[in-house]
Order: structure tokens, then C-alpha cells, then sequence
């Protein structure tokens, strides 16, 4: 334990039992986004039971702050080696794939822009990591973890994309009514092509028992349209479902998770897997029927009915969160960068791969 300015920071071993609740205690004062919530954190250690140390944060002895850190040594490029510590994330790739966002320290609002900062110089004083790997975590709060001493790296940012569900409640407007002419055109085009068809029905489940079975036909869909090769569509990681498996029966005990559904008579054409917390609903993912007939849009369908749906049970944000997709664009506005962003030491070969990657970049 090491006193900074008027912070004390410590990093000791992790025992679930003591600190779930001080987690829940915490997360009930700082409000934060669904990633930092004792739903989703207690599910990661319980699944993958990681070895992890936890971080207090104090202030004038009170707890203002947690996180879980682990340390794993990373070999890049066949050669180099570098020992990584990872806020919310093993550096195991079949279990980083369940796509963490928001990343942070748990911290209540008054200390957040300086307790990372005294986080940061705590784990100076320490020589067993070589970098702090960030992510994905906001552009605007990542800044507030560097340091001088450190090289940043930005190793990947996507685009965040929401819908402001309380400005338009504010304006007693539907939510088609926000979008531009053609994108109404579209969905609306969809809506009567399908309904030539048959009866096209939005539904939401609720209970895990609704959504278990459905998660295997939402992975079906999803594999289809991202691959079932490495890092590609999550459903082909054995650690990625049993992890959501866990998340939805918990999730939905807690009442924070949600699948949105559209029906084309008794055959589900999409489906959205949603988290809601806070009145705020993360769309995680989807898996969509898609058409031969391009002017069907099942996807563009399915989120303005969902999206419409929340703004009338009084939900503040509809959150896209990141990745830089064209239907986002469309219905949701801009809302910042989300960064991995790695903190890393003077050391020689990470010098030599930051000048391998500047050369690359500029031979391109």
C-alpha cells in the first residue's frame, strides 16, 4: 500500500467473496456502464477464473475506486516478449473475445480524472510489466491514465455510434421522424415487402428461459455472416458462449439483459442481444436473416422497431457502442472513439516495434 497525494493505492490478491460485494457498494454509487457492473464482472471471474490481483483506491480512507488487473506475458512477432498488465482482461484470446467496452478503473465521478493517474504512478514503482494494455476504453478517458515516463501506443479506436432517446422524448418526436428521407425509405420500403409476405411482429424476451433457446439459432445466423474462423464470429469460441450462456442467466435474474426479436409469421428473421442498465440498452450483437432481395433490410427493421420500443419505456440512450458499420451511421449519431491503447516502458524492443510499425505505416 503506497499513499500519492491524497490517494492510496494497493494491488493485492483477489478473493471473490470479499470484494464482489464491495464491488456492488461501490458500483451502486459510481453508476457506471454496464462492463464495470457486478453482473458482468462477477460472470468473467466465475467463467474464466483468472488469476487477478484487485486494486483499491482510496481517499481520505474512504474506497473510491477498483479494478481487476492481471499479468500475462505476450510474445509478438515470433520474438518479442512483454510482460502485460490488463485492466478486465486475462491476454487470453478465446476469453478476451466475449469484446469488453467502456473498460476502466471503477471510480466515483469526483476522483476520475485524477485517481488513474495516481493508479498509474503506483504501478511505476513496480518492475515486474513491461506495458498497461488499455481497451477498449474511451479516447477521453485514456488520457487520464498516461504518464510521462510512458510510450502510448493506440493499437486499434472504432467509432461509437448511439441514439439520444431523452432529446427526442424531449421533443415529442417518433424516432423515424429523426432519420434522414432515405433511410425512412428503406425501413419502410422493408416493413412493406415483408408484410406482402406475412405478419411481420416485434417481440421482446425477458427470461433466460425465453432466450436460451434462441441463442443457438441467433449463433447460427451470426456465424453465417461473420465466419467461424479465429477472431471472427464469437458463436465458433467455445469460451466466448459458454461465458454469454452465463451472462444471460445471470443477466436476466437481475433483469439486465434482453433480446429483441422480429418475427415474419412463426420464423424469427432477426434477433438483437441487448444489455440494459441504467436506462441505457447496449446492443452487444445480432443475428440477421438476410434476403436475396436487397431492398429487404431486416437489420434496419429490427433496430428502428427496438429502438422505437425503448424510447416508449422511457429509456434514455440506445447505445450502437463501437465498430464502424453503415446502419450505424444511419440510425444513430457519432458518440466519440473507443481505443486499445498500450502504456509501455523505455524498453529497447518496444522501441524497435513502435520504429517497425512507423515504417510499415509509412510504406504503405
Amino acid at each position: 500500500m503506497v499513499e500519492l497525494d491524497r490517494y492510496t493505492v494497493s494491488i493485492e490478491a483477489f478473493e471473490a467473496a470479499e470484494i464482489l460485494p464491495l464491488w456492488q457498494q461501490l458500483e451502486h454509487r459510481v453508476k457506471p456502464h454496464f462492463f464495470l457492473s457486478a453482473c458482468w464482472v462477477s460472470v468473467w471471474v466465475e467463467v474464466f477464473q483468472p488469476e487477478v490481483q484487485v486494486v483499491r483506491i482510496h481517499c481520505d480512507h474512504q474506497l473510491i475506486g477498483l479494478g481487476l488487473l492481471t499479468c500475462r506475458k505476450q510474445v509478438r512477432h515470433g520474438v518479442l516478449s512483454s510482460r502485460v498488465l490488463r485492466l478486465g482482461q486475462t491476454g487470453i484470446p478465446s476469453q478476451d473475445q466475449i469484446w469488453i467496452e467502456y473498460n476502466d478503473l471503477l471510480l466515483e465521478p469526483e476522483h476520475a480524472q485524477q485517481a488513474p493517474a495516481a493508479f498509474m504512478r503506483f504501478l511505476m514503482q513496480r518492475r515486474d510489466w513491461d506495458e498497461v494494455q488499455l481497451g477498449a476504453i474511451l479516447e477521453g478517458r485514456a488520457r487520464y491514465f498516461t504518464l510521462p515516463a510512458l510510450h502510448s501506443v493506440v493499437q486499434w479506436s472504432a467509432p461509437l455510434y448511439r441514439v439520444d432517446l431523452l432529446a427526442i422524448r424531449r421533443r415529442q418526436s417518433r424516432y423515424l421522424d429523426t432519420l434522414s428521407r432515405n433511410t425512412r425509405y428503406q425501413i419502410n420500403r422493408s416493413e412493406r415487402l415483408y408484410s406482402g409476405r406475412g405478419k411481420l411482429v416485434f417481440s421482446v424476451a425477458r427470461s433466460a428461459e425465453e432466450i436460451l433457446p434462441l441463442w443457438q439459432r441467433l449463433g447460427a445466423l451470426h456465424t453465417a455472416r461473420w465466419g467461424e474462423g479465429p477472431g471472427q464470429s464469437g458463436f465458433a469460441n467455445p469460451d466466448f458462449v459458454q461465458f454469454h450462456r452465463a451472462l444471460i442467466n445471470k443477466g436476466c435474474g437481475q433483469n439486465r439483459v434482453e433480446f429483441c426479436l422480429l418475427w415474419l409469421d412463426d420464423e424469427p428473421i432477426g434477433m438483437l442481444y441487448n444489455f440494459v442498465y441504467r436506462k441505457r440498452v447496449y446492443f452487444y450483437l445480432s443475428g440477421i436473416s438476410y434476403e436475396e432481395d436487397a431492398r429487404c433490410k431486416p437489420g434496419l427493421v429490427l433496430h428502428a422497431r427496438a429502438i422505437q420500443h425503448y424510447l416508449d419505456a422511457g429509456y434514455d440512450c440506445y447505445d450502437f457502442m463501437g465498430g464502424e458499420a453503415r446502419y450505424k451511421q444511419s440510425l444513430g449519431q457519432p458518440g466519440g472513439q473507443l481505443q486499445q491503447i498500450s502504456l509501455q516502458r523505455p524498453r529497447l524492443a518496444l522501441k524497435l516495434e513502435q520504429l517497425g510499425r512507423k515504417i510499415k505505416s509509412w510504406v504503405q
